[in-house]
């Protein structure tokens, strides 16, 4: 049985960081009425709340870009694209990392990971000790570094909608919807 490749994550900490933000509130929002028993509440609060959290999942947290030795996933809001190695002839950043491939047209943007913001203040105060800006090139020598290494391949790109998160998504909304109507 053949090895596994190892599979890597990148996507934004700034994003996630918001995600998880959001996450607590939402919490905060389920928590409240049930610890103080107020069920009729929790009834009204919860489906927005977790179609809130849902929002902030897709748009925030899921997005990313999945890589191996083989291929790169990338996952945008609703969409997921399968793209071999071999397809990618460049990799560039721009306000998010986007990958040139060979059949020309449009360049494919990775929603996911944008570019290391300048040291601040705020930076600066935390970490004293370093004082270099961040490298706003890692990620792409690190593709770059895995496009080059790629074995050749005549696998196309696929591009999918993103079902499962999506039906979950219209679920959540139309119970919104029938809370609103029927005013729970």
């Amino acid at each position: 049985m053949a090895e596994k490749p190892h599979r890597y994550t990148v996507r934004s900490s700034s994003s996630t960081l918001g995600f998880l933000l959001g996450a607590v509130v939402v919490l905060v929002l389920i928590v409240a009425p049930v610890v103080s028993g107020q069920w009729r509440l929790l009834g009204f609060v919860l489906p927005p709340a977790l179609l809130l959290a849902w929002v902030l999942w897709l748009v925030l947290y899921r997005p990313a870009i999945h890589y191996d030795e083989k291929e790169t996933v990338v996952v945008n809001v609703g969409r997921i694209h399968v793209v071999p190695w071999a397809r990618v002839e460049r990799v560039r950043q721009r306000f998010s990392l986007e990958f040139e491939l060979d059949r020309g047209g449009k360049p494919l943007q990775a929603w996911g990971v944008q570019p290391p913001r300048r040291t601040g203040n705020i930076a600066s105060m935390v970490d004293r000790k370093s004082r270099t800006a961040p490298d706003p090139d890692r990620y792409v020598r690190i593709l770059e570094a895995f496009r080059e290494g790629a074995a050749p391949s005549d696998e196309p790109v696929s591009t999918r909608w993103d079902l499962i998160p999506l039906l979950i998504g219209a679920v959540l909304i139309v119970a919104v919807v029938i809370e609103i109507a029927v005013g729970v």
